[in-house]
């Protein structure tokens, strides 16, 4: 007889991504059926991938949904529960539920809410993949993948195709904004000198895709673009943005969410390192062709630069240009 798991799934887009690895493992060492709260965008970025038996959205933030949640999970007799995120919401809402094994971080002054503190080192910066692979080993189970893998399934595609007749292959894709801040953007005018390259160069359709509240700075790129008719903006939902860039012939991208979606669906994807130590998104990825600055400040992990931002602005269109003809040269 079975019992059953329960996991509280990573809160940012691309940690949602980097979980994939840890949850294959989850889901490949275990009898139990394995549910999963989690926002409600998360099931669509891991639909096809065949990981949970049932999936419970929780995109409210207040303390009373919480509680609601909990009211009704209450006569659900769950084996175990899994507190991904270091939230102390995540694991106080697995405390209340009166799970009898609680595993996740101690982090937060959490701790006390759990039953099976993962141990960490501060001093060393830890990828993500990494962290979380550890819980398997603390559950004995056997990891298969070290890097994430997403799927982009046939409804997806089909809905997509309804919903966007007007893109068709070949094009490339922008993600031009980033959620955590201003220091993790590449200067606006330099995303319009590439795509003005890209597009004397090649020819090639070029689709920015903002996320929420940057859809401004998307339209500034594109009053720099001279051939208009070659760019266009478009705004999607987390499962059309997988099919998306799942297409794309290259992607060029801050560091953010997105482009641990299309890495995981082997699109070829460069990566604009900013602020960030990168040791924290690190993981193996033939298609991933990261840029960066070595400078002093650099890891800052701030959210605004309060300085030139050498860092990103140091980065110029021409490097990124090579490396996108480097990616064209190798398509069959």
């Amino acid at each position: 007889m079975t019992g059953k798991t329960i996991v509280y799934l990573p809160n940012w887009l691309g940690d949602m991504v980097m979980a994939t690895p840890f949850l294959h493992a989850l889901r490949a060492c275990t009898y139990d059926d394995v549910w999963a709260v989690g926002k409600s965008s998360a099931i669509h970025l891991y639909n096809g991938l065949n990981l949970f038996d049932r999936f419970i959205s929780i995109d409210d933030k207040g303390l009373l949904a919480t509680l609601e949640r909990v009211g009704g999970l209450k006569k659900i007799n769950f084996k175990r529960a899994i507190a991904m995120p270091h939230s102390f919401r995540s694991a106080f809402f697995f405390y209340n539920l009166r799970i009898k094994e609680r595993i996740g971080y101690a982090r937060n002054k959490r701790g006390f809410m759990l039953t099976l503190k993962m141990q960490e080192e501060d001093a060393v910066p830890e990828s993500t993949v990494e962290h979380y692979l550890k819980i398997i080993d603390a559950l004995g189970g056997s990891r298969s993948l070290n890097a994430p893998l997403l799927l982009v399934t046939d409804d997806e595609e089909e809905k997509f195709d309804e919903k966007f007749i007007d893109i068709s292959k070949p094009y490339s894709v922008f993600i031009t904004g980033a959620q955590y801040g201003s220091s993790k953007c590449w200067p606006h005018e330099h995303f319009s000198e590439l795509a003005n390259k890209i597009i004397e160069k090649y020819g090639m359709k070029i689709y920015l895709l903002p996320g929420k509240d940057e859809e401004g700075t998307a339209r500034k790129i594109v009053e720099g673009i001279h051939k208009k008719d070659f760019v266009e903006v478009k705004s999607m939902n987390v499962r059309d943005l997988k099919v998306c860039l799942s297409r794309a012939s290259f992607v060029v991208s801050n560091d953010t969410g997105p482009r641990h979606i299309s890495t995981a669906l082997s699109v070829p994807t460069i990566v604009l390192l900013g602020p960030m130590d990168d040791r924290y998104t690190d993981y193996p990825s033939a298609c991933t062709y990261k840029i960066s600055k070595d400078l002093a400040c650099r890891p800052c992990n701030k959210k605004a630069c309060s300085t030139e931002h050498e860092c990103l602005a140091g980065i110029r269109p021409d490097e990124v240009l090579k490396i996108i003809g480097g990616i064209i040269e190798k398509k069959p």
